[in-house]
């Protein structure tokens, strides 16, 4: 069964995470798997690693379009972001809620501040983020280019090594040191979890190889 993440300023809002049990999140297969997260019209997209950002005005919009940012304030829409080592992220405001797929590509790009300016855009306010399970340092092998362009993205906080004493990027350091900066006053749940080490819970392409996805859901109810 998927966990459910509570959101105290927002009784109306429904979070989950799925695990492997609850099935493959790739868009292509996941009819299935949606049901047994959350009724309602789904949208997932692409997830292109870019900083596009889709508005979901009617449940169902955009659902298989282009993008890695999800937003809306409409009931029933369930918003789904899927993933196998990038974090995925939810983004609570008053009344908006958005999915961001945080891949180190996108968080170096920008995603996550497109984000938050797309929820400021629709006249809201971010106050909480949910970062779901993601490749940690651990698991996270990283060429020494890629991670000298973090470096200088961020700062060198966000490299360390992985267990077995390599260079490796801590995305979750990257994901903070934005939140830090766009958004110091709201929480942050994050559920702490490894897709490396976690192969009983969660999919990983870097760990393991594996094709299947795991999902991180957003939806509004009735209020």
């Amino acid at each position: 069964m998927p966990a459910l993440i509570d959101i105290p300023s927002r009784p109306d809002v429904r979070v989950a995470h799925s695990v492997r049990c609850d099935g493959d999140f790739r868009p292509e297969n996941s009819r299935v798997a949606r049901r047994r997260i959350a009724s309602g019209a789904w949208t997932q997209l692409t997830e292109d690693h870019g900083v596009t950002v889709r508005r979901v005005e009617r449940p169902g919009d955009h659902d298989g379009s282009s993008g890695d940012v999800l937003l809306t304030n409409t009931e029933a829409s369930v918003l789904g972001v899927w993933a196998g080592d990038c974090a995925p992220i939810v983004i609570v405001g008053r009344d908006v809620v958005c999915g961001v797929h945080a891949g180190w590509r996108g968080v170096r790009d920008g995603v996550i501040e497109a984000a938050i300016a797309a929820v400021r855009d629709a006249g809201d306010e971010p106050n909480t983020f949910v970062i779901g399970a993601h490749i940690r340092p651990c698991c996270y092998e990283f060429g020494v280019d890629d991670l000298t362009s973090m470096i200088d993205r961020f700062d060198a906080s966000v490299a360390t090594i992985d267990r077995h004493g390599r260079s490796a990027l801590d995305l979750g350091a990257c994901i903070r040191h934005v939140l830090a900066e766009w958004a110091p006053e709201a929480s942050i749940i994050d559920v702490g979890h490894c897709t490396g080490c976690r192969a009983d819970l969660f999919f990983s392409h870097r760990a393991r190889g594996e094709t299947a996805r795991h999902v991180l859901a957003v939806w509004r109810t009735a209020s």
